[in-house]
């Protein structure tokens, strides 16, 4: 590789097309003469000084209008040539520095300055000016914020009359007098003329915040020579930036290339790296591995130089890969390389500068390790593998409700860890995983059931714990028997239960109710008549539903074939209005009632017939009354009842 040399570069610019530059005006104060007639009639009362010998000044478009004249300057005193604008201070103020040898001239200096309102820093500089009684020379000093000052160089800008290249010509020129009329001097041959003067600002300085600039004058082509400067244009400064796009170079080849992308900078820019032979382009290829350098020349002359290094590649690939991957503390594992595509003929492992394809290592903690490999032209291929160290969970906290039997049970860790997996299983080792998370739903729980929980941490799981539902047990059933089964009512009592808070009855199947001796009590009695059997059924209340128990007794009864109610209510309520007796088995009835007093008050043989509670049509008191009742059975065995009968109204 070779160093490039400027001289190269300085062909190159020689040999490309002309850019421009863009020059915008710089707001100054430091004016020092008025040297611009803009209103009235009165040229002297409007300017501060004659610009030459005779006196003369220059007017604007305004004052030409207001005095008959041809030509004269811009009101907005916007000069624009090209890419150049220039901007003259307002001509009813002070608008120029004029300067002389010796300030020989009335109203002029040797020195002047104008002073930046903001300072920035610019590429190039560029003074709108003129002279007068021939052409004249003048020294310029760069002062900047905070850098040293610069001396650009001298400078010479032609008289108004007659020089080349000017910014702006045939804008008149009158005598300096008091009133008019004012002879216009100058257009036929296009003048009074204004130049530019560029002032290069120095490469090293560009980028510097300029503050003011200050103009000596030298020498004149004349005696009496004197210069007008009016304004200051600049090309602001845009730094010059690259960024460079590698292709690595494979190793022993140089088949690598670099591209830069450069922004900012004064255009045109030329580019040249630092190759055996010199590449002109933004990418210079068929590099081989190395560092290079990028000159970039800008508009202005200004080298910029970048530095850039192009890496190379191995052919070969190779994988750093573990055998496990995630191991719990203190355990080993196995971390190997895997070359594909050549031969390497190093290896190296980091942490433990472990030299070997393979080896077997037992981290304390969580590590990546990289595996530096060289092949045999000497490039230098890595990669990395994660080792997770995980902690042994201790084995997991875990609740179990106590559940009615039938009945599911939610098992809770207790205190969860987000990071841990629990697994449940329905056995102490081994087993089906029943599922995950830090609950689980057993199915309907009929006896002491347990179940067995681990927690996970990666690779690394704890013991189990052991979680036992236990579902709430049942009363014992109650022991029921019946204390007689004939006549018209039976009575059942049973024991009372252990644990037991109350009973609940039920007769054939009917409604539960509180038994006849109370919602405590151990005896219910049963109305039998009629009826061949009864079937009781008692239930133990626990104290949840869940420890209810039950049981029952069927009884087969042994009935009177006969029955004859105690009272009734002849009151026409379709309920009990006719006192008679009832039963399966009778054939024949001979009924007979009497009142208190022994009188025969109704007499039947009809079956089904009975008393209305009237005699001779008129309804018989409220009493008790006698009453006969001869039956015939369909066995022809016969049966006699007597007894007494309450009459209700």
């Amino acid at each position: 590789m070779t160093r490039i040399y400027f001289a190269s570069l300085l062909l190159l610019i020689c040999l490309c097309k002309s850019y421009g530059q863009t020059y915008t005006p710089v707001p100054i104060t430091g004016y020092a003469v008025d040297a611009f007639a803009e209103t009235g009639t009165d040229a002297s009362a409007v300017t501060t000084v004659g610009l030459d010998l005779q006196l003369k000044v220059l007017y604007s478009a305004t004052f030409a209008t207001t005095n008959s004249l041809a030509a004269g300057l811009p009101d907005n005193g916007t000069i624009v040539n090209g890419q150049r604008t220039y901007q003259l201070k307002n001509y009813d103020s002070l608008n120029a520095i004029f300067l002389s040898a010796n300030a020989v001239a009335p109203g002029s200096a040797t020195t002047g300055t104008y002073t930046l309102l903001t300072p920035a820093a610019y590429s190039k500089i560029s003074i709108l000016a003129w002279s007068t009684e021939q052409s004249s020379t003048f020294n310029v000093t760069l002062h900047f914020v905070n850098a040293p000052d610069i001396n650009a160089g001298t400078f010479t800008v032609a008289d108004w009359f007659g020089g080349s290249n000017p910014m702006i010509n045939a804008i008149g020129r009158i005598k300096r007098t008091t009133a008019p009329p004012y002879t216009v001097e100058g257009l036929t041959s296009n003048d009074p003329r204004m130049y530019a003067v560029d002032i290069p600002v120095p490469c090293d300085n560009q980028s510097q915040l300029l503050s003011s600039v200050t103009f000596d004058y030298i020498v004149g082509g004349g005696a009496d020579s004197r210069a007008v400067i009016a304004a200051i244009s600049a090309v602001p400064f845009v730094p010059l930036t690259a960024t460079a796009t590698t292709v690595p170079a494979t190793c022993g080849y140089a088949n690598g290339s670099i591209t830069v992308a450069v922004s900012g900078g004064t255009a045109p820019l030329t580019l040249a790296w630092n190759t055996n032979p010199v590449q002109f382009t933004n990418t210079a290829t068929d590099l081989a591995a190395g560092s290079y350098t990028v000159s970039i020349m800008d508009g202005n002359g200004c080298i910029t130089n970048f530095d850039t290094t192009l890496s190379q590649i191995s052919p070969i690939q190779i994988a750093a890969k573990a055998r496990p991957a995630a191991i719990c503390a203190g355990a080993s594992t196995t971390i190997y390389a895997v070359p594909t595509g050549g031969q390497i003929v190093k290896y190296t492992w980091e942490p433990g500068a472990i030299t070997d394809s393979s080896t077997t290592i037992t981290p304390p903690a969580s590590t990546r390790y990289t595996v530096t490999a060289e092949d045999a032209f000497g490039c230098i291929i890595k990669d990395s593998v994660e080792i997770t160290v995980n902690s042994q969970p201790d084995a997991p906290a875990a609740t179990a409700p106590a559940v009615c039997p039938d009945s599911t049970a939610t098992l809770l860790i207790t205190n969860p860890v987000d990071s841990l997996t629990y697994n449940w299983y329905p056995m102490v080792a081994g087993g089906e995983n029943l599922g995950s998370g830090d609950s689980y739903t057993t199915p309907a729980i009929t006896a002491p059931t347990s179940y067995f929980v681990e927690a996970v941490n990666g690779s690394c799981v704890s013991v189990r714990t052991q979680v036992t539902v236990t579902p709430f047990e049942k009363v014992d059933a109650p022991k029921i028997k019946a204390d007689n089964t004939s006549g018209s009512t039976i009575t059942f009592s049973w024991d009372p239960v252990p644990d037991a808070t109350g009973y609940l009855v039920s007769v054939n199947g009917g409604v539960y109710t509180d038994p006849s001796s109370g919602s405590t009590g151990t005896t219910h009695t049963v109305n039998a008549q009629m009826i061949d059997s009864v079937t009781l059924t008692v239930v133990a209340l626990g104290p949840l539903s869940c420890e209810n128990n039950k049981n029952s007794i069927t009884v087969k009864l042994k009935a009177d074939p006969i029955y004859v109610p105690n009272a009734f209510t002849p009151n026409g309520d379709g309920l009990n209005d006719i006192f008679k007796a009832e039963g399966n088995t009778i054939a024949a009835l001979d009924m007979m009632v009497f009142n208190q007093w022994g009188e025969l008050i109704f007499h039947t043989t009809t079956l089904g017939s009975g008393w209305d509670g009237t005699y001779n049509g008129k309804k018989q008191p409220t009493g008790v009354y006698m009453y006969t009742i001869r039956v015939i059975q369909n066995d022809k065995t016969i049966i006699t009842k007597k007894g007494a009968i309450n009459l209700l109204r």
